[in-house]
């Protein structure tokens, strides 16, 4: 496995963890990539929620990197900024699809809570003219084709309290408060807070995407996730929607290799990843691909 630590700038940097071109199998073959997003509530990143969900993208075939975006609260408006080092991140990669050998057709974004958002921040603003002018790049070079959130976050409908310093704070020595960290502002407009619904940013070229919640999350309400499907059902994008009944906010994987504690462990939600994996094969398997085309070609025929 080739892995190596690229800086994006002075807070910002993502690992690589891309797969071995052995000469006994799969010689020179292009193979999908997932950028991981960790969550943490744009205050920190998750260990919990970065290279063992990459490794676990390794174990079925995929390239992965994990970005650990910049947090700390060494920014304001820390999604503004960190959506701008997930789309760096994107471009650095496509500039090295062939020299990595990354299916270029099959660039794929994965996060969890706030992380979740950041992925389904570049999953529905890849398109975004303005967006593309800050990177420096053309649209295309943003392209996301396939978006995986667990637990996201989607939206925010009104500005925090002005004394709320949200969501891992205590880690943080002086902290922002949460509309600073949110908005870039104590006092937050509305077409900001609007910039950050998710909802708002739903369009035909949305990929498709897998999402997974659980009912008892107190943290991120299962609502988001709803309202985020019925979204891309109005928009008719193709996607997946697990809710499982049981486990709280921040399951990662659901198994040992997550957990810091037993509330963590949940067999049952665990399952989701296989069930992603699922979902995921006929947009990746491009011999299952070429197989669909024939036959509709033939359909079409008859």
């Amino acid at each position: 496995m080739q892995t190596k630590r690229i800086r994006i700038n002075d807070t910002a940097y993502f690992d690589t963890y891309l797969l071995h071109n052995s000469k006994e199998y799969n010689r020179g073959k292009k193979r999908p990539i997932v950028i991981v997003c960790p969550g943490g509530g744009y205050a920190f990143t998750s260990d919990r929620e970065a290279e063992v969900i990459a490794l676990k993208f390794n174990s079925i075939g995929l390239n992965s990197v994990v970005l650990w975006y910049t947090t700390g609260d060494k920014v304001k408006n820390i999604p503004d900024n960190a959506l701008i080092e997930a789309a760096q991140t994107v471009n650095y990669i496509r500039e090295r699809t062939e020299e990595w050998l990354i299916d270029e057709e099959n660039v794929l974004i994965c996060g969890f809570s706030a992380g979740g958002h950041l992925a389904l921040q570049l999953a529905t603003r890849w398109n975004d003219l303005n967006l593309a002018e800050r990177v420096g790049v053309s649209s295309e070079r943003l392209k996301i084709d396939l978006a995986i959130v667990g637990y996201p976050l989607v939206y925010q409908e009104k500005a925090f309290s002005i004394d709320d310093f949200g969501f891992g704070a205590s880690l943080i020595s002086q902290p922002l408060t949460a509309n600073e960290r949110f908005f870039g502002e104590r006092e937050p407009s509305e077409e900001a807070i609007s910039t950050l619904n998710i909802l708002t940013h739903i369009d035909e070229q949305t990929p498709p995407m897998f999402i997974w919640h659980t009912t008892e999350d107190k943290l991120v309400e299962v609502a988001h996730s709803l309202q985020l499907g019925q979204a891309l059902n109005e928009a008719a994008i193709p996607f997946e929607m697990h809710v499982f009944e049981k486990g709280e906010h921040g399951l990662a994987l659901g198994d040992r290799t997550t957990a810091r504690k037993p509330s963590h462990l949940n067999n049952h939600v665990a399952k989701w990843f296989e069930l992603c994996e699922g979902w995921l094969r006929p947009y990746i398997d491009h011999e299952n691909k070429e197989r669909s085309a024939c036959d509709e070609t033939r359909n079409q025929r008859e």
